[in-house]
Order: C-alpha cells, then structure tokens, then sequence
C-alpha cells in the first residue's frame, strides 16, 4: 500500500495537521493501479471492519420505555480508535452522553468533510451502510461509536480524486438537525461521489 505523506503522520485526535492551503500536492505515482481508474466513474465497495466488533444487535441494548433520543446539545462527538487495512482508513467516531440522563441513539449519523479553506461541506456525505441498526441507550458518561470508512485519498485516482485538504468533519446524530464539528486535518476527494466512504450503524461502547 502506498503512503500518503500528509496522512497519519501524527493522531492526537486522529488526523494530521494539514496546510491551510485546500489543495495539497499530489506527489502519489500516477503509474500505479489507482482504486477509481481513469474513466471509472465509482470505487469498489469498501469492506466492512465489523467482524472483530460486537454487531448492533449483540452490542445495542434495546430502548427501555420512556427513554429518549439522545439530542445534539447533550452528545460529544470525537474519533476514537484509527485502523488502516488493504488501503481502507476506519475510523472510530464516538458519542459521549453528556447530560443528565439517559438518552437513545439508533442508526447512522450523517457525517460530512469541511474544508479548511471555506469551511463548507466537500463532497457528499458518508454512505450509511445496510446493515442491522439496533437502539443503543446510554446513561450519563456512556459511550457508543459508528465507524466510519473510505479508501485512503492515495489510492484514488488523484485525477478523479481531486483531493483538497479538510479541517474535519460535522456530525448529526440521527433524527437530529444541528451538528457537531470533529476537528482534525487530512485529505480527502472533492470530486462529488468519488470517495465517499461509508459509515457503519452506532453500537455500544468506545473503540
């Protein structure tokens, strides 16, 4: 697997501090057998992490009788755990229930790149994934996570790609409307629908 030279070169949150330039160099062998080839308008689909997790059936606990979904206000959003595997990026974005109570996610954020140059969304969101999405309560200070995966910007076709420098990315926790905004640099492709990535359903604890 290629590396990219402005990726993953430090993780204190999990992304590399990139420059405030939106359009980083693309230095990748433009010989190499690139994930979108040249006149492909798609990748091949991203495969799933899930096999070592817990599923959202074995990981959620069911929504008990009056609890709530949990709301934007009362949720911190940060990345957790970074895997890289057969050049697939997977990262961990974890929820944090910080209010008082207990309250209920089930399903899939929508997460979004924004640049680092106009701060606004680049590219489409994640692609939720098919599989099962079971309610996960958590009580106050508890945590859940939905994984987020796309193939590393270095293996896209830099030409489809159009890889642009990101400051993070915002999420809504589902059935909300305000997002937060996860902060840390990287690269990601601008191309629209090139790259997407996929985000996996939310299920119990941190990773």
């Amino acid at each position: 697997m290629r590396r990219l030279p402005y990726l993953l070169a430090a993780l204190p949150l999990v992304l590399v501090t990139a420059c405030s330039n939106d359009k980083p160099p693309v230095t990748a062998d433009r010989g190499a057998a690139w994930v979108v080839p040249p006149g492909a308008a798609t990748e091949p689909p991203i495969p799933s992490n899930r096999t070592a997790e817990a599923t959202p059936a074995a990981g959620g606990t069911a929504a008990a009788s009056g609890v709530t979904r949990c709301h934007t206000g009362g949720l911190k959003a940060e990345t957790g755990g970074v895997e890289s595997n057969a050049g697939v990026l997977y990262l961990s974005l974890v929820f944090t229930n910080k209010s008082a109570g207990k309250c209920s996610l089930t399903g899939y954020p929508t997460v979004s790149w924004i640049s680092a140059k106009t701060g606004k969304t680049v590219n489409k969101p994640f692609t939720p994934d098919t599989g099962p999405a079971a309610p996960v309560v958590l009580a106050p200070g508890a945590k859940a996570h939905a994984t987020l995966a796309y193939h590393l910007p270095d293996e896209v076709d830099p030409v489809k790609c159009k890889p642009v420098n990101v400051k993070g990315y915002r999420v809504v926790p589902p059935q909300e409307s305000t997002s937060i905004l996860v902060v840390g640099s990287t690269v990601a492709c601008s191309s629209t629908g090139i790259n997407t990535g996929k985000v996996l359903a939310i299920i119990a604890g941190a990773k």
